[in-house]
């Protein structure tokens, strides 16, 4: 049934060592080359995506530091915003104070001048009428400024006249 011829079986071992050294120079030099070649590739392939990891975690820091120095500028612009308002509200109130101030002034300065023009009148319908009641009393007609020297003359001394 079975024969084992030794010849046939170091034959297909010669066969199989000289099919064996064929391949290994033409077929596996070139299959690991390419082997070589595409794991090459692949390894530059992961150092490429490593280094965009790099690169993206290094543009989201930068990212978000710029993102802080623009929040904490912001918080300063508004701050310094603030400030300038309420120095400009100091500003505007110390005006109107004063602008109050001077329009009290000029009222009591136009008080004063119109009390002073009543008095002067008060003065001289007094005077008028002094006049009126000397000249019944005396029946004697004095000439006008005379009369009014001495009324005048008259209230000076008493106190009426202008203060």
């Amino acid at each position: 049934m079975l024969e084992f011829d030794v010849w046939t079986i170091v034959f297909s071992v010669i066969n199989i060592l000289v099919l064996f050294f064929f391949l290994k120079k033409f077929l596996f030099g070139r299959v690991n080359a390419m082997l070589e070649k595409r794991a090459a590739a692949v390894q530059s392939d992961m150092d490429q995506a490593k280094q965009s990891v790099k690169e993206a975690d290094q543009l989201k820091s930068d990212y978000e530091a710029t993102l802080r120095d623009a929040k904490q500028e912001a918080k300063q612009i508004v701050a310094t915003a603030e400030q300038h308002a309420k120095e400009q509200g100091n500003e505007i109130t110390a005006q109107a104070q004063a602008q109050a101030e001077s329009i009290m002034q000029e009222a009591q300065k136009e008080i004063e001048r119109q009390r002073q023009d009543t008095l002067n009148g008060v003065q001289s319908e007094i005077a008028s009428l002094a006049l009126a009641a000397a000249s019944k009393l005396v029946e004697k007609q004095v000439d006008d400024d005379t009369n009014r020297e001495l009324v005048n003359a008259f209230l000076s001394e008493e106190g009426v006249g202008k203060e």
